[in-house]
């Protein structure tokens, strides 16, 4: 026997196509808005977000040394060897020594107001002198309001690397000057940080001093040295070191540059982020092979999911429409199956009978010989009853031990003949159930269809007839007798 279900669309498919189309439409409408709104929205959003980013993270990385700096400015060890006259001065540069290398610094050291001495770990290396060029850094942090100062300047001990010194002044309870003291960075480590932000934004990052001079850039700057010097960038110069940030634009070689500056007090210095605007068709090339790509993936995404929730949904509809124990149609599927049926019969006049099949004592057969056997009983009979059926029939279990047969294009004689012959099979074939002697036998009712009959009255005739042969010892077929009380 056949079991002929209504075809439902297949939906991840549909659910695919419809999902590609759009995936496509929205690409494409969206590349055409984002090619004109890409260079305004990075003047205006995105360059400011990345140069506020940079900024807090440059920031962030002056923290510790500045951190380090004001601790040391504080320490009670330092005040207290002051205090004592600056004696024993090999104790300063083991302190010295102990910070450099806790806190990884390249250098550190203290000034001393009272005898002018530089002292670092490796000793005192001169005395500072208003005269000296060189030591024009801590006379103009002794004169500052600010409690430290950054700048770039020669190392005193290496004169060929260039560090950025941390300078905190110190001072005592009652606020006289002591002296200055600090930590360096190594310049290199800042060209690292520069590096780790051109890779992580994509944009070229350098800083310039209030001159306009490049003060420290990375290893890709692709730049003059001053921006004085620079085609286009010459023009807005000016502009960029006499205001304290902003978004500027300028053209070179036929290119087209957005420029993010702002200022850093800690350095005296500018951040200048820079993008390089792309052309329109290496922008559509790119848009493209990633929309085909895009696309690809997700055509490969949606074909897996369609074999993958298509098995679901084929296994769930077939757990919806058919019993898992007797492989019949489930009685949700028959319902609309034996409505078509009907419908069908009533259109084209042609006749359409029921059986109702019912398992004599199959209570007994589960309480003295357990589930498992007459579960076993139930898929026999199943057999059975499909054996006998031609593909357009249809078999549904109608309950617990209760089958429902629809047979289109057969009387009631007719059907009356095919439950025979399948009450006798059920008798001779199913007296020995797993060796067991049950005898099993089975009861039918038999009706056949009325036009404009609903199908609850001919199942209740039905019905009435099984119960007719349930009555007269059971194991019998028979038909029903009364026509139709019932019409629609």
């Amino acid at each position: 026997m056949k079991q002929t279900y209504k075809r439902k669309p297949p939906f991840i498919l549909i659910s695919s196509c419809l999902l590609i189309i759009a995936f496509t439409a929205i690409s494409l409408i969206s590349y055409y808005v984002a090619n004109r709104s890409l260079n305004q929205h990075i003047k205006t959003n995105t360059l400011p977000l990345t140069s506020d980013n940079i900024y807090s993270e440059v920031q962030r990385d002056l923290l510790q040394p500045i951190l380090v700096s004001s601790l040391m400015a504080q320490d009670t060890f330092v005040h207290n060897w002051i205090d004592t006259g600056e004696q024993q001065p090999e104790q300063m540069y083991r302190y010295l020594k102990s910070i450099q290398d806790r806190y990884n610094a390249i250098t550190t050291f203290f000034v001393s107001e009272q005898t002018s001495n530089y002292y670092h770990s490796s000793g005192i290396i001169k005395q500072v002198s208003a005269e000296d060029p060189a030591d024009n850094w801590y006379f103009t942090t002794r004169n500052l309001k600010a409690e430290f100062d950054i700048n770039l300047d020669l190392d005193t001990v290496d004169s060929s690397s260039t560090n950025l010194f941390v300078n905190h002044k110190v001072k005592d309870q009652q606020g006289r000057f002591l002296g200055i003291i600090g930590v360096g960075l190594a310049s290199h480590t800042l060209n690292e940080l520069i590096e780790d932000y051109q890779q992580r934004f994509g944009r070229q990052v350098y800083f310039i001093d209030r001159l306009g001079k490049v003060a420290l850039q990375g290893s890709k700057y692709s730049g003059t040295e001053d921006i004085h010097q620079a085609e286009g960038l010459r023009d807005i110069a000016s502009v960029i070191l006499t205001t304290r940030g902003g978004s500027f634009s300028y053209s070179s070689n036929n290119q087209q540059y957005l420029i993010k500056s702002r200022f850093i007090p800690e350095l005296d210095w500018y951040l200048i982020v820079e993008h390089k605007e792309h052309s329109e068709v290496l922008i559509t090339k790119t848009l493209w092979v990633n929309l085909s790509i895009s696309l690809l993936v997700t055509l490969l995404v949606l074909l897996l999911l369609y074999y993958t929730l298509g098995g679901y949904q084929r296994r769930l509809e077939y757990m919806a429409n058919t019993d898992p124990l007797t492989g019949t149609a489930s009685r949700y599927a028959f319902e609309s199956i034996f409505e078509q049926i009907l419908s069908f019969a009533q259109r084209e006049q042609h006749p359409v009978s029921t059986i109702l099949v019912d398992i004599d004592h199959f209570k007994k057969v589960n309480d003295n010989h357990g589930h498992l056997v007459g579960d076993k009983v139930l898929s026999q009979i199943a057999n059975v009853l499909t054996d006998n059926l031609r593909q357009s029939d249809t078999l549904c279990r109608w309950g617990g031990d209760e089958f429902l047969i629809v047979l289109p294009h057969c009387n009631q004689a007719e059907a009356r003949q095919v439950a025979e012959k399948m009450r006798q099979q059920i008798e001779n074939s199913l007296s020995l159930v797993d060796n067991l002697n049950l005898k099993i036998t089975a009861s039918f009712g038999v009706a056949e269809y009325s036009n404009n009959e609903s199908s609850a009255n001919l199942f209740s005739r039905t019905d009435k007839a099984l119960y007719r042969a349930k009555a007269k010892s059971r194991n019998q077929v028979e038909c029903t007798v009364n026509m139709p009380t019932e019409t629609v």
